[in-house]
């Protein structure tokens, strides 16, 4: 009896000790530095967004947001790999809406469901696409492409990022509602040099690598998404200027950053960045650079971004079923 006594009180004196030193270990969060994930490539506005914010973020918090970059497969390669992360306050999901509302509809064997492997913890922007051209284009306007493309059924081409992507539903979306058709030339790389060059005809892009261009005069803009123009493109009209009814509140052609985290992660985390992702966003400094960038900085709750980005879902889905859009 005393030796079962002897070994029970050695028993949790050993696993007193291992929990007060893990905790010791642990200490309070955070106290190493944050991966976050971006699943797109470096340089585009995804990454550009993710290392503004993250760099702020990190200050906030004392530790280093390290930016993890894994493109491909339309942002389904970084999302596959943040599914499967530590639910521990060390693994960030910095994504937009194609990973989380889109891709999963057009290809039904994703190894993650967005709905229910990710807690989301902030809506970072919005993002409006831009509808650009290359300069040698015959058309200037929204008004002048569609007369083009109704006498010349077809002959416009567009390029993507890949087949289901945003900017192709978005663009096969706007053509059935205008009564038009286009040529789709799906890349497995970036297309803005070859729009540049007119090797194809226009691409729908973010507003962050767009309006440089734009403005260098390497493209043309012919509209932007939704109902609200840019500041530092005035003479841009919006998709509603042109056609009401095109795209109601930039629910097609609009985008939105967002952070997210496993599922697993305890809420008391998710609060804490939560609060330190809204104070970045209302930094003035970062206002001013996302707005110079054609974004419109939000900075919401996680409930938000949770509900949004459910909405989001349903409606791609079916908006993905209407138009047929399939995977050969």
């Amino acid at each position: 009896m005393k030796r079962r006594q002897l070994i029970t009180a050695a028993a949790l004196s050993a696993a007193a000790f291992t929990a007060t030193s893990t905790w010791a270990q642990s200490g309070p969060y955070p106290n190493r530095p944050i991966k976050m994930i971006v699943p797109y490539a470096a340089g585009v506005s995804p990454d550009i967004v993710a290392r503004l914010i993250g760099e702020k973020l990190g200050q906030a918090l004392g530790q280093p947001i390290i930016i993890d970059n894994r493109p491909g497969a339309g942002g389904m390669i970084g999302a596959e790999v943040a599914a499967t992360m530590p639910g521990d306050g060390y693994n960030l999901f910095f994504t937009v809406k194609g990973p989380m509302a889109i891709a999963p509809h057009i290809y039904p064997n994703a190894k993650y469901n967005p709905l229910k492997d990710f807690k989301a913890i902030s809506q970072v922007l919005i993002v409006p696409h831009i509808l650009t051209a290359t300069p040698s284009a015959p058309y200037n306007t929204m008004k002048e492409m569609v007369e083009y493309a109704k006498r010349n059924p077809g002959k416009i081409d567009y390029a993507s990022a890949g087949v289901g992507s945003q900017p192709h539903i978005a663009l096969e979306a706007w053509a059935t509602r205008l009564g038009i058709s286009f040529n789709h030339i799906p890349y497995k790389t970036v297309p803005g040099p070859d729009v540049m060059s007119g090797v194809v005809s226009m691409y729908l892009e973010a507003s962050t690598t767009a309006i440089p261009s734009i403005k260098a005069g390497k493209i043309k803009a012919l509209g932007i998404s939704g109902a609200e123009r840019i500041a530092s493109l005035p003479d841009v009209p919006t998709m509603t200027d042109f056609s009401p009814t095109l795209d109601v509140n930039g629910v097609i052609g609009n985008s939105w950053h967002g952070v997210f985290t496993p599922s697993s992660t305890p809420d008391d985390i998710v609060n804490r960045l939560n609060t330190e992702i809204i104070k970045v966003v209302k930094m003035p400094d970062i206002q001013e650079r996302l707005r110079g960038l054609g974004l419109t900085p939000t900075g919401t709750s996680a409930n938000v971004l949770s509900t949004g980005m459910a909405s989001d879902y349903q409606y791609w889905g079916q908006l993905i079923r209407d138009l047929k859009i399939k995977v050969d």
